[in-house]
């Protein structure tokens, strides 16, 4: 039921992997590019 003052806000923020945004992330995803990276900073690869 919609009423006279009724408002949306709407939208998608967020980091995406290899993707400036929500619509680069969606073509990488259907063409199936792989998008996994490793980050030696953060998850040091020789603890593992």
């Amino acid at each position: 039921m919609m009423h006279e003052n009724d408002i949306v806000i709407s939208g998608i923020s967020g980091r995406y992997p290899n993707s400036d945004n929500v619509y680069e992330l969606w073509n990488n995803l259907t063409s199936g590019q792989s998008m996994l990276t490793t980050d030696d900073q953060r998850w040091p690869l020789l603890k593992f």
